[in-house]
C-alpha cells in the first residue's frame, strides 16, 4: 500500500480483466460443409478446459462427437488430436508456422477477423487448412471509462495478451489502452511484468501465472 503512490504503469490481462471473459464464436468459413468443419472442431475442443473451447462447443451444440485419439494441448497456441486416419490440428498462427501449414486462400479473411479484434482458430487437416473460426470476447463496460480516468491521471496503461499483434492492436483501440504486449505465453507474463518493473513501479491486473 505504501508504495502504490510510485506506481506509474498498469498492466491488464486482456481476457477477463479488459473483457468479460466469456467468448462467443462470431463467425465461420469455410469452403466444405461448415457442418463438417464444426463436427471435427467440437469433437476436439470439448477435451479441453479452455474459454474459447467451450465458446465453439456451446456454438455447435453437437449431440455426439466424433472419437478423438492422442489429443494433446499445445499450451498457448492450440490442440491436436487424430479422428479417423486424420491428423486435426487446431489453433493460432504461430501454431500453424510451426506445424508448417500454409495459410493460403485463408489469409485474406484471418486478417479481416483478426483486425476486427476477433480471435481466429484455425482448423487444419492432415497439413491442410479447411476452416477458420472466429471468436471474440466482448469489452467490459466500464474497461474504457476507468482506462480514460487512468489516462486523465498520468499513467502508463499497457494490455498483455497471447493474441496476435493484429488482434491484439484492434482491442486496444476499442478499449483504449495505449500499449500491448501480444503473442504472450501464459507462463511468460511474470516475466513481462518483471522486465517493467526495470523502469519503475508496476502494478498488475489480473491473472498471472507463476
Amino acid at each position: 500500500i505504501q508504495t502504490m503512490k510510485n506506481v506509474k504503469t498498469i498492466v491488464f490481462d486482456k481476457t477477463g480483466t479488459i473483457t468479460k471473459g466469456k467468448p462467443e464464436v462470431t463467425d465461420i468459413y469455410t469452403k466444405l460443409k461448415e457442418s463438417y468443419l464444426l463436427d471435427i472442431a467440437a469433437s476436439l475442443e470439448r477435451l479441453s478446459e479452455h474459454p474459447i473451447a467451450k465458446a465453439i462447443v456451446n456454438h455447435t451444440q453437437l449431440k455426439r462427437y466424433r472419437e478423438v485419439k492422442k489429443f494433446t494441448i499445445i499450451r498457448g497456441r492450440g490442440i491436436e488430436g487424430t479422428i479417423g486416419t486424420k491428423k486435426i490440428i487446431i489453433g493460432n498462427r504461430t501454431l500453424m508456422k510451426e506445424k508448417e501449414i500454409a495459410l493460403n486462400s485463408y489469409e485474406n479473411k484471418i486478417k479481416e477477423f483478426e483486425s476486427q479484434g476477433k480471435t481466429t482458430m484455425i482448423v487444419a487437416e492432415n497439413k491442410k487448412i479447411i476452416g477458420v473460426i472466429a471468436v471474440a470476447d466482448a469489452i467490459k463496460e466500464d474497461s474504457i471509462s476507468a482506462l480514460e480516468q487512468l489516462h486523465k491521471e498520468g499513467y502508463r496503461t499497457v494490455m498483455i495478451t497471447g493474441d496476435n499483434e493484429l488482434t491484439a492492436r484492434a482491442i486496444a483501440q476499442q478499449a483504449g489502452i495505449r500499449e500491448i504486449i501480444a503473442n504472450v505465453l501464459p507462463e511468460d507474463k511474470a516475466k513481462i511484468v518483471e522486465e517493467l518493473q526495470k523502469s519503475g513501479f508496476v502494478a498488475f491486473v489480473g491473472a498471472v501465472t507463476v
